[in-house]
């Protein structure tokens, strides 16, 4: 570990915010096609704040149903295919001449052939799971042709098209309704909704001072909205010593034909006329998406599950969302009347207008950053114990982090309960954490030893890790409570639709389950007569499931066969099993 601290002396610039700069795309003309048919009704919009990132497309609904016909946008190449039963699922990439990228996600099938290609990749890989750069093999496809049909695939909810148009030199995700031609498809005539204020004391960093906010609801009064009666706020109660007054707005927005909840576009805070703070979504950068963590107030929304906005920035936070960044407003000077601008990306506008009483100064409480309880983002940060260590880079998580450790030695596991920070608060990049092991005898496999993480609902994760020197060190990217574990148990493989010497004449498909106990499943295999076989893991019937297709079927032979399953947790850990099928 002492080779990541030199390491981690160089800091990592990039963390620190950028300018926001609009991109030089002819959003107005571009003569796109539509992904599909039917209307474009959406049930999530671009710049819409997920669970740890801003969604970086449009999801269009597909009226409840898998199969609709998707098309290409415009002419161009087939440039990078996906399949995994998370994320994305079943997605394709399609390069275009005029430099921009279409993506379409969560999708079902593919014409002969876009299937034949995804085939060669499975074949190639031995695997279900692809992530594959195909221009060598890439298939040119024309403006309006038949790609693929929609689905449910990967971690989708409901049957829907995942859309995504990105600058293809820099792979940024472009707002699609930005572009003219999909704004003008989409109706939207429902102005953004602001349902609430909240008002917080600050650092000079940026970071949000505990227990010193307020909240408070928005109510509107004919066209404008207003908080508490329109009266000025008084804010004595969170003024602190060596900070700043700043704001964050409840908002959220709903387009016309639907009820889904999506996000705003653009946000503008003025005091007295003048701009102070400026953000707009218009792009996203995939390697800073992460920080939407920053953006909002994710207290807020773990607890409340309020979308707030904050109108301010940390010391780091590279979005590059930000038109002006002046959000932050001394005690001194802060009083006076405020104005909110919220719009969509059709121009639809709501204002919220609030007014500030001057604070007293005699009124502020002591600032808690200034004691020695906390961990900084902006920090390298240790923590050094006889049987624990971890190593925090700058820029691992986003606020100040209150100085948590207990060690319960009551302990079932093969070390006490270690626990470091809070599981609720996230962290945006992996850190380093060692766990020392006791006294092993000479034989013990400590290659199959790992750091588990137990999470605010009791269950325990396996992050896996590496012995080195009597310690385990593993790379979480939450906090929490670690302990030290083992995993030698083999996965299990159970056939759930066939056994021994079963005829499969009348079979479409061959089912079963594979379960690990704790490491989880790196890889599975089927060999049909020697030969691989295609096998899917259809996560939402938890089960994997063997196509007797056109690329299956000419490998049997009539009579037996034999099919060979193996499964490996990341531990290494391995099973096999045969079984004769009759044909």
């Amino acid at each position: 570990m002492k080779y990541l601290f030199l390491f981690l002396l160089v800091f990592n610039l990039s963390v620190f915010g950028q300018t926001y700069a609009p991109k030089n795309i002819a959003y107005e003309s571009l003569d796109l096609g539509a992904p599909m048919d039917i209307p474009l009704i959406l049930a999530g919009n671009f710049g819409e704040m997920r669970s740890n990132h801003f969604h970086t497309g449009l999801d269009i609904k597909t009226q409840g149903v898998e199969g609709h016909k998707i098309k290409s946008i415009a002419d161009g190449y087939i440039s990078r295919i996906r399949v995994s039963p998370w994320g994305y699922g079943n997605a394709i990439y399609i390069d275009h001449l005029n430099g921009l990228t279409s993506v379409y996600a969560h999708l079902s099938t593919f014409p002969a052939k876009i299937d034949s290609l995804f085939r060669k990749k499975h074949m190639e890989k031995e695997a279900y799971v692809l992530d594959e750069i195909v221009l060598d093999d890439s298939i040119f496809v024309r403006k309006g042709e038949l790609i693929a049909f929609s689905g449910n695939s990967g971690s989708s909810s409901a049957p829907h098209l995942h859309f995504e148009i990105r600058e293809t030199a820099t792979e940024h995700a472009l707002n699609p309704l930005l572009f003219k031609v999909y704004r003008d498809a989409i109706s939207d005539k429902i102005k953004p909704k602001i349902s609430g204020l909240k008002i917080y004391a600050i650092d000079s960093n940026g970071y949000m001072i505990p227990n010193k906010a307020i909240y408070l609801t928005a109510k509107k009064e004919g066209n404008n909205y207003t908080v508490n009666n329109d009266q000025a706020i008084d804010l004595n109660s969170i003024i602190t010593e060596h900070s700043q007054l700043a704001f964050g707005i409840h908002t959220t927005d709903k387009l016309d034909g639907a009820h889904n909840v999506c996000g705003v576009h653009h946000t503008v805070v003025q005091k007295e006329n003048h701009v102070h703070h400026e953000q707009k979504i218009d792009y996203i950068d995939f390697a800073a998406n992460r920080y939407m963590n920053s953006h909002k107030d994710y207290i807020e929304n773990k607890q409340n599950r309020r979308n707030i906005h904050k109108q301010f920035t940390t010391l780091l936070n590279p979005l590059p969302i930000y038109i002006k960044n002046n959000g932050k407003f001394d005690w001194q000077s802060c009083g006076g009347t405020y104005t909110f601008d919220v719009y969509d990306i059709h121009k639809n506008k709501s204002v919220l207008h609030v007014k500030i009483a001057t604070p007293n100064p005699k009124a502020a409480s002591k600032n808690p950053f200034e004691s020695n309880n906390y961990y900084f983002p902006h920090d390298v940060n240790t923590l050094i114990k006889e049987n624990l260590q971890v190593l925090l880079e700058p820029g691992t998580f986003y606020e100040p982090l209150q100085k948590i450790y207990r060690e319960d030695t009551q302990s079932t596991y093969l070390s006490a309960i270690y626990q470091f920070g809070e599981y609720s608060i996230p962290v945006q990049e992996k850190y380093d954490i060692r766990i020392k092991t006791p006294v092993l005898p000479k034989d013990f496999p400590v290659h199959k030893l790992g750091i588990g993480l137990i999470n605010d609902r009791g269950n325990l994760s396996f992050l896996g890790g590496s012995y080195i020197d009597g310690w385990v060190e593993a790379h979480p990217k939450n906090f929490g409570q670690f302990v030290l574990t083992i995993d030698t148990i083999p996965p299990t493989i159970q056939p759930l639709d066939f056994k021994n010497e079963k005829v499969i004449t009348k079979y479409n498909t061959l089912e079963l389950s594979i379960k690990d106990d704790l490491a989880g499943i790196m890889e599975y295999k089927a060999y049909l007569n020697g030969k691989w076989v295609l096998m899917i893991h259809n996560r939402r019937k938890k089960r994997f499931i063997i196509p007797l297709d056109k690329y299956s079927k000419p490998i049997l032979e009539k009579g037996k066969n034999k099919i060979r399953i193996s499964a490996v947790d990341y531990k290494g850990n391995k099973t096999e099993k045969s079984y004769v099928l009759i044909y």
